[in-house]
């Protein structure tokens, strides 16, 4: 018996731990099941069900509660359910066990400011900071937590830690200097400003913020004298200068800045008057520096162009005839005199100053240009083409000359003769896209159909920025296409045209352009309103644009919408020339006839002929045989 007992110790000893094994959890597989309800979390996450994804995240905590993944994807989806309370207490024994996990300092930094717990919001900052020192802009917000904590003594002791970082950057410090001026610290700030000026005197917010401390001292003129030295270091801010204008304006003088050398910072500083709507001030500015005869035409020409600004035309011509008279072989001053002049309509005055260039400069083409221009705005035709003449006899010769001569052979349909002057501008410059572009143009008017294509190819391969060659070689295509049909001009004018609005949605002429060939053409008509409904509001007052949309819904038979569109075309083409206003009465008059109103589609019709008296279209439909 005793035996027995003994191998039953036995036999129970050894028992035991094989008993308890068979039910004590295997670690693994509780991992396992809880990255299954992990999985099934995120989905219901990408769904946004957030409620089902904690329900599914506290069976995975449950089952793992060593976890600091799941416990952190707890609390971010308790933030989501605004459940602040939750996503606090999840966060935090996620970071008890993963102390260097940022997201979630992140996350309970944005609970505690949301909540004004200011404190310990700036706790967690401090955190993230001891993690990550060089993290410059969470510097100036633990300030602002610090200052609405009411706890502004521990803005130095945070401050004076970031500043002792040999590489702290200017912009942070800067920002920690504007912050110790605010928070009544401003000899740290003060010196922080000067030592980032030793540093690097283009820093500017440390000279802004440097006169700001003397203003708010009292030294006015200090800080006169510091944002001056910044306007000057730094020509290419406008900030200096604004702050600058603003202590001038304010004492009503800017005498005490003057005199000055540099009167280029004089001009910009009046432009800056000027733009803050200090005109006196401005033009006392300008005033002196007229006194002073600049030595350079640039110096000259900055007052001359504050009074083109403000529209001081009578003021610009004394300015000048003094520029001229200090600097008289200087063109600048003459082609800006004379676009002053055109600007304000004066053609004749322009004229002459051009005229007293060349007596100076006769080797200035761009005077010739002007010149010729002002004559072509005049319609003088044949005295513009002289002066482009006289103008190619320098050596070498302009090829812009050229081309504006060409220009002005074609506005008097002189097409074959413009062909020869802008053969011989890219004759004297081949990569000249403009050249090419008006030869293709002269081309297309002659119906020379493929030599124009490859010319206005051509300006486009030279220039691909310049949709200008692309939308005349789109619509030197589609004409062509109406006369040779069986080529594939047609679908190569729709791509490019496709092309320019893929270029520019808002591009209105590409719009209308397309709109109509699809209208023309009866295809696409649905498209075709669309398009061009677009550009009758991005330009409402074009009147071809309206006749386009009429004849659209003209072709679809809404005849309704037909009349009420050509009606509006009528009514805004008063500044039309005589072709293009033929072609909105010869719609208007098609329109009317298909309401059954043929006394007023005669009388539209009529009106076209009186414009273009060669159009047999029209003339076939005035015949009786063409009445309905």
């Amino acid at each position: 018996m005793r035996t027995l007992l003994i191998l039953l110790c036995i036999l129970a000893g050894c028992a035991a731990p094989a008993q308890r094994s068979a039910f004590a959890p295997d670690q693994t597989a509780l991992q396992k099941r809880a990255m299954h309800y992990f999985v099934k979390a995120k989905v219901a996450e990408a769904q946004k069900n957030y409620t089902a994804a904690i329900v599914a995240l506290r069976n995975a905590a449950d089952l793992d509660p060593a976890s600091p993944t799941i416990l952190s994807q707890l609390a971010y989806d308790y933030e989501e359910l605004d459940d602040f309370l939750m996503a606090e207490a999840f966060s935090r024994k996620a970071l008890e066990l993963d102390p260097r996990r940022l997201p979630l300092r992140y996350l309970r930094f944005r609970i505690f400011e949301r909540q004004g717990h200011h404190l310990q919001a700036a706790g967690e900052l401090e955190g993230i900071l001891a993690l990550q020192p060089d993290n410059w802009p969470l510097y100036s917000i633990l300030a602002r937590i610090y200052l609405e904590a009411g706890q502004q003594q521990r803005i130095t002791r945070t401050f004076d830690r970031m500043l002792s970082r040999d590489h702290a950057p200017a912009e942070a410090r800067a920002d920690v200097a504007a912050i110790f001026a605010r928070t009544g610290h401003q000899q740290k700030a003060e010196a922080i400003y000067q030592k980032l000026i030793r540093e690097n005197p283009q820093t500017e917010e440390a000279w802004l913020g440097l006169a700001e401390i003397h203003l708010a001292r009292g030294q006015r003129q200090e800080a006169l004298r510091l944002y001056r030295q910044a306007a000057q270091l730094l020509p290419d801010s406008p900030h200096a200068l604004y702050e600058l204008a603003q202590l001038l304006a304010g004492a009503g003088n800017v005498e005490e800045i003057l005199p000055d050398p540099d009167l280029h910072f004089l001009y910009r500083l009046g432009v800056t008057l000027a733009e803050t709507e200090h005109h006196d001030l401005a033009a006392r500015l300008f005033e002196y520096i007229v006194g002073q005869r600049p030595s350079t035409v640039e110096g000259w020409l900055e007052p001359a162009r504050y009074y083109l600004h403000i529209g001081e035309h009578g003021r610009i011509g004394q300015v000048m005839e003094q520029a001229v008279a200090a600097m008289p072989d200087s063109s600048e001053l003459y082609l800006f005199w004379g676009a002053a002049l055109e600007r304000a309509a004066h053609l004749d005055e322009a004229i002459a100053v051009y005229q007293r260039g060349l007596e100076r400069c006769p080797a200035t083409a761009d005077l010739y240009l002007h010149w010729g221009f002002v004559l072509e705005k005049q319609e003088h035709w044949d005295q513009a083409i002289e002066v482009y003449r006289q103008g190619l006899n320098l050596e070498p010769p302009d090829p812009q000359l050229y081309i504006r001569w060409g220009i002005v052979l074609g506005r008097q349909q002189r097409w074959q003769e413009a062909l020869g002057r802008y053969q011989r501008a890219a004759a004297l410059d081949s990569l000249d896209s403009e050249a090419h572009l008006h030869w293709g143009i002269a081309l297309q008017k002659l119906a020379r159909w493929e030599e124009a294509i490859a010319k206005l190819t051509r300006a486009y391969e030279l220039d691909e920025d310049d949709s200008y060659s692309l939308f005349y070689l789109g619509s030197c295509l589609e004409q062509a296409a109406g006369h040779r049909p069986q080529a594939d001009y047609l679908p190569r004018a729709i791509d490019i045209f496709k092309q320019l609005l893929a270029l520019n949605p808002n591009d209105s002429y590409s719009l209308n352009y397309l709109g109509y060939l699809y209208a023309d053409r009866g295809i696409h008509l649905d498209e075709a309103v669309e398009l061009l409904q677009r550009a009758v509001a991005l330009d409402p007052d074009n009147s071809a644009f309206f006749d386009s949309l009429s004849w659209a819904y003209y072709r679809l038979g809404q005849l309704d919408q037909a009349k009420r569109y050509i009606d509006q075309a009528l009514e805004k083409m008063e500044t039309y020339q005589g072709e293009e206003q033929a072609v909105i009465f010869d719609h208007a008059g098609d329109i009317a006839q298909a309401l059954g109103r043929y006394p007023e589609a005669k009388e539209h019709w009529q009106r076209a002929l009186e414009l273009v008296p060669e159009n047999e279209t029209v003339q076939h439909k005035l015949q009786p045989a063409s009445r309905p």
